[in-house]
């Protein structure tokens, strides 16, 4: 298949705990001195998609079914991700510099505070068990719904095992790939993790519609 595509091409899963099912329950993950709230494997996928965003403008490349959609990124919304300087480099890099940016900073000791609508500093006797402090910390915390303090909060509840494939098979679909090889292409690289591959056409529609709408919705900011 030639390629339309100038920044990204397809990316084979490896065998992560992501792969296996072992992400259930899996919210928080350390990055630097950050905490971010979703797998790190999510921002990389929404890189990822950011990157295809930027690829399908500069190559002007129309999807859907009759052709019908064309993006451009909103560079407002994604002006601090500084994209166009990265659009050739690794996911690990990007995200080195940008980590502020998605993180949330690690709870740290202070020597003396200051009145701040965004922080709450407590003092506790050292001497007193770990168990009791804990318990008396949530007491003074406001029982509120949680709110990612990240400038870029990851919005939707996304399937990562599903949402590699629709990546992939985005490329696949644009670049000219038949269901057939598609669907070989799928089953090859994804069932040894999980029999849920989509293979047959109708499962391979529904799959292509969904990675469009996944296009579509990270040009407007939406992931």
């Amino acid at each position: 298949m030639a390629t339309q595509f100038t920044y990204s091409s397809l990316i084979k899963p490896s065998r992560t705990k992501f792969f296996t099912g072992a992400q259930v329950g899996l919210r928080k993950n350390k990055f630097r001195d950050y905490w971010l709230d979703k797998p790190i494997h999510l921002y990389r996928m929404w890189f990822l998609f950011v990157r295809l965003v930027v690829d399908c403008e500069v190559n002007k490349i129309r999807f859907g079914a009759k052709k019908e959609h064309s993006v451009k990124l909103n560079k407002r919304f994604y002006k601090d991700w500084d994209v166009h300087n990265y659009l050739d480099a690794r996911f690990d890099d990007w995200f080195t510099d940008k980590i502020h940016l998605f993180g949330e900073q690690e709870v740290s000791i202070v020597k003396e505070g200051e009145l701040s609508s965004e922080y709450l500093y407590l003092k506790f006797n050292k001497n007193q068990r770990k168990e009791d402090i804990l318990r008396q910390a949530r007491l003074l915390l406001k029982d509120s719904k949680f709110k990612s303090s990240s400038k870029f909060p990851i919005q939707k509840q996304h399937k990562y095992f599903y949402l590699h494939q629709q990546y992939n098979a985005f490329i696949m679909r644009q670049n000219g790939g038949k269901n057939a090889d598609i669907s070989d292409w799928l089953k090859t690289n994804y069932s040894k993790y999980n029999k849920r591959v989509s293979v047959e056409d109708a499962a391979l529609r529904k799959l292509y519609r969904a990675s469009e709408q996944v296009v579509l919705d990270v040009s407007k900011g939406d992931f």
